[in-house]
This record gives C-alpha cells, structure tokens and sequence, in this order.
C-alpha cells in the first residue's frame, strides 16, 4: 500500500505528465541520464518535461529545510540561465498538524501592508521593513498560486514564495534571482543576526515589486 507522501506525489506528478504532453513535451520521471541536460550536473530531477526548444525540471519535495531550500536555489538559478528552460518545486504538503488554513489577502490589506513598510522605513526601522515585506509577499505568493488552497494552507517558505511567483508568470528570473539572494538577508534578520545591514534602497526595491505583482494579480482576479 502507498502512503500518504507517495499518494500525493503520485497525483501531483500524474496531473505534471497531463499538462506537459498538452503542451507538446515528453515527460519523464526518474528521467534517465542521457535524458538529463547537462547544465544540471549531477543533480537527479524527480521528472523532467523536455521539448524542442528547452523543459521544465521538476523537483519534489514533502517539506523544506534549510539545507534543501538553498540546494533548490541553487538549482532554481542554475536552470534559469538556460534559455527555454524553467525549474519547477512541487511541495507536497499532507495536512497533518492540524494548521488551520491562512486566508488571501484582500486589496484593502494588502495597501495597508505597502503603507505600514512605507512608514517603518520613514520611521528608520529597515529590518522591520523587510519582515513586513516579506510576509506581503508571502501573501501574494499564496494569492498567486493556481492552487493556492492547498499551499496556503501551510505556508510558505522564503524559498517557495518566490519560486510560486515564477511559476505563475509575475517575476522574471533575473528578479527571481535578486529576491532569492535577499532571502537570505531576511532569514538573518528573522533568525537574530543583528550584524546584518539592510539596506533602504533593498527595501524600496522590494516594495516596487511588492506593487507591481500585486496590480498585476488584481488584474487578472477581476478578468475571472
């Protein structure tokens, strides 16, 4: 009998090969070495969609970690400077710890939030600035995702949020990339590294984006 990781990977790899071959790719899991480019080095995708022109390269993971969070990164950025191709985290998340779900943010809170960081930077608390942001985007990245009900319920990760904004089309890699490296300026800050220095100009350009992923999400909410 397959437990319940094995049950969720399955469908989730299941639903991956229907919507890999709808666009036209070949899909395989535990993908064969020659199948494998070789920009991945020795890194074993769990499945890899391949097509003419690039693929998507599929990892999944049951929980984050701290470890496994910057290998992702470091593949995340790896593969985004393949031209054509994309990598893809799947978290599976079985609802075992009784979390209760955390609700999307509305419009009205979201501008209340891009206020109250506004205000801490004016008020010269930067660290308290870029946790703030973070959590707004954190709740983007849940607002986002096409199946946002199931990932919300648990939270994301630094690591996942950026990764769900990519995946969904509202960040470039190259901003991908920039937000993956202040990521590890915020988990300094949250985790109690007070030599840490943020900067103003980080936290305004993370702001910017904070606005433009949320228009842009609001956009497509209301043409739903």
């Amino acid at each position: 009998m397959m437990s319940e990781a094995q049950l969720l990977e399955s469908d989730a790899l299941r639903n991956l090969r229907q919507l890999s071959e709808a666009r036209g790719l070949k899909f395989y899991i535990n993908p064969p070495r020659e199948v494998v480019p070789e920009f991945l080095g020795d890194f074993q995708p769990d499945a890899i969609a391949v097509g003419p022109e690039g693929g998507i390269v599929i990892e999944m993971k049951l929980r984050g970690s701290p470890a496994s969070e910057q290998q992702l990164a470091a593949i995340a950025r790896r593969v985004s400077s393949q031209r054509g191709w994309e990598f893809r985290a799947i978290y599976l998340s079985p609802p075992t710890d009784g979390t209760p779900p955390i609700a999307k943010p509305t419009p009205e809170q979201l501008q209340a939030t891009f206020g109250e960081i506004e205000a801490l930077m004016k008020g010269g608390h930067p660290a308290a600035a870029l946790v703030t942001a973070w959590a707004a985007l954190e709740a983007l990245a849940r607002l986002a995702s096409g199946n946002g009900e199931t990932r919300g319920a648990r939270g994301f990760s630094p690591i996942q949020a950026i990764q769900a904004l990519a995946e969904e089309g509202y960040i470039e890699n190259e901003v991908a990339d920039r937000l993956r490296e202040m990521a590890k300026l915020r988990n300094a800050v949250v985790h109690g590294d007070f030599s840490v220095d943020v900067r103003a100009e980080q936290i305004e350009d993370l702001l910017q984006h904070l606005r433009t992923i949320a228009s842009e999400i609001m956009s497509v909410t209301s043409e739903r």
